[in-house]
């Protein structure tokens, strides 16, 4: 009896499978990798989102040193500490998410130039103008971020320091 070798070429049918099945891979691969920001993008969003996290440490330290001098806006003052934390919190962990270099670059100043409530709502006010504006140029969880930071900001400025 005689053994059968295997055909060392594919049926017809395995190359019209294969032929099937290569361009959908490909379809699959290049949208897997077009979907994420390249290197560039990654670098520009996450440095575009330091001067915010930088306005809101100095927003905090600003907060804080006026709150045991200004009795009448102690508790506003305190809520402002707080939620410009949060600001800045998640601000940089978004920046170590997209590019963890660009969080490297975050300084604040030592003076305090706010040292004043007129001085701290200005800020306010300007900080949330800058967030909308960044967040109605970006998309997906950038600007909900900004736009948060910037609603956050709006009130913190009209109501907390009204």
């Amino acid at each position: 009896m005689t053994a059968l070798r295997p055909d060392p070429y594919p049926s017809r049918r395995t190359v019209l499978r294969g032929a099937l099945v290569l361009p959908a891979a490909l379809a699959v691969g290049a949208a897997a990798t077009a979907c994420g920001p390249t290197t560039d993008e990654a670098r520009d969003l996450a440095d575009m989102l330091v001067p915010h996290v930088e306005a809101a440490l100095r927003q905090q330290r600003a907060a804080e040193s006026l709150a045991p001098r200004l009795t009448e806006y102690t508790a506003a003052l305190e809520v402002i500490a707080a939620q410009r934390k949060e600001h800045a919190t998640a601000l940089r962990d978004e920046i170590d998410r997209v590019h963890s270099s660009s969080a490297e670059q975050i300084a604040v100043p030592a003076e305090n130039r706010l040292s004043t409530v007129d001085a701290l709502r200005e800020a306010l006010t300007a900080s949330a103008r800058s967030a909308g504006a960044d967040a109605v140029a970006h998309t997906e969880f950038v600007a909900g971020l900004l736009a948060s930071v910037s609603a956050s900001c709006t009130t913190l400025a009209e109501v907390q320091l009204a």
